[in-house]
């Protein structure tokens, strides 16, 4: 019979693009997926590191898990933890966990169906012999395989994310992000363009190309002798047959242009709506996250953006509390959301993550007074999405 797994993601967009990758490399070596980890022979749960509620809430998925095979007289599933956590802990996760049999960070997801083999061989090993528990982690992968991205399996039959490119070289002062997923490498253009017509032609109508920042794209190699920006695999990918509709995420304000504010305009396929995280509407807060911007290049980028895509919608991130942040740069931020007027945003409380240049910094925003922002810009924002909702 075909081992089972069970697969749990967190965080954004490119986790679940992970977690899909992860499940069709599976399915090729034999696995079988399963909707229940009761019925598990192995469990894998896809973390972020992020915000340290996310990993919070990663350690006490796999308690659950755990608990629930001991009070059922079962033998506990294969527990792998897999992505940012993983790079983030490394050979840690074995003792911040011991429940957790192997590892492995954002650039090593090739070798997952190796490492479960191993860990299931072992234990059946282990049941007539006197082998002890077997501990596996991957955590120095550099690049991933361009084949992991062609095994053709999209949880969602209609609609594809693909990667654009992995890992990021912005380093804003609060991300983990380059330290977890490393630095910027992004695909060859033809590669994506093979991935998305081999998905149109399965029945694919819709694609999201994925990137921490997208507009930061060129293609490591010419595509029919010419380099490729974003703006360029934005039109390419516009004109592939058969697809309906494409978007994209993430945009950042330092690399974003007027040139793509046009090409949205004109490719009939790109859905008008612009992810462009602002974080802070504080000059001297946008200066200490290392962002790149500031207030002013932001608000003459939404204007330039709302002329030329005058129905696009437009969504952010912002994060309250960072360390610093007076009561005057907050008013800063929430001035900004609404002059802006966002149609959506995603509010957080600053968190502070290992390796970070902000953990060098004292968080001396206190959490009570972090609520009492993110509660205020909450529902600020909450006001302004419901007028918009009814024009």
């Amino acid at each position: 019979m075909k081992k089972k797994v069970y697969l749990k993601v967190w965080g954004c967009q490119m986790n679940v693009r992970d977690s899909e990758v992860v499940a069709g490399l599976l399915q090729q070596e034999g696995y079988a997926l399963c909707d229940d980890p009761s019925r598990a022979d192995a469990v894998i749960v896809n973390t972020c590191s992020v915000r340290q509620h996310a990993e919070d809430k990663v350690w006490s998925e796999i308690g659950r898990v755990c608990k629930a095979a001991r009070d059922s007289k079962k033998k506990k599933p294969v527990i792998g933890l897999i992505g940012c956590m993983a790079q983030n802990y490394q050979q840690q996760v074995f003792d911040r966990c011991p429940d957790v049999d192997f590892a492995a960070g954002p650039a090593d997801l090739a070798k997952i169906p190796g490492m479960l083999r191993k860990i299931l061989d072992n234990r059946r090993a282990s049941e007539y012999s006197d082998l002890f528990g077997l501990k596996i982690w991957e955590t120095d992968g550099e690049s991933r395989p361009e084949s992991i991205y062609h095994t053709g399996f999209y949880e969602d039959k209609e609609h594809a994310y693909v990667v654009i490119s992995e890992g990021c070289s912005n380093f804003c002062s609060y991300c983990i992000v380059p330290y977890v997923r490393g630095p910027v490498r992004h695909r060859r253009a033809g590669d994506i363009l093979k991935e998305i017509e081999a998905a149109v032609k399965s029945g694919i109508a819709k694609v999201t190309l994925l990137g921490q920042n997208v507009n930061s794209y060129h293609s490591p190699e010419p595509f029919e002798d010419k380099p490729v920006d974003f703006v360029r695999l934005l039109t390419m990918v516009n004109d592939l047959s058969g697809l309906a509709q494409m978007s994209f995420i993430t945009s950042h304000p330092k690399d974003t242009t007027v040139k793509l504010f046009k090409a949205m305009a004109e490719c009939g396929k790109v859905r008008k709506y612009l992810h462009l995280p602002v974080q802070s509407g504080s000059d001297r807060i946008l200066k200490a996250m290392n962002r790149g911007y500031t207030r002013q290049w932001y608000l003459d980028l939404v204007r330039e953006y709302r002329k030329l895509v005058p129905d696009g919608l437009l969504t952010t991130d912002i994060i309250v509390g960072f360390p610093g942040e007076t009561e005057d740069d907050f008013k800063d931020t929430y001035s900004l959301v609404k002059d802006v007027g966002f149609d959506s945003a995603y509010i957080f409380k600053y968190s502070p993550r290992p390796n970070t240049a902000a953990l060098q910094l004292v968080d001396d925003v206190a959490q009570d007074e972090k609520k009492r922002r993110h509660q205020l810009v909450l529902d600020l924002q909450k006001s302004i999405s419901k007028k918009k909702k009814k024009r």
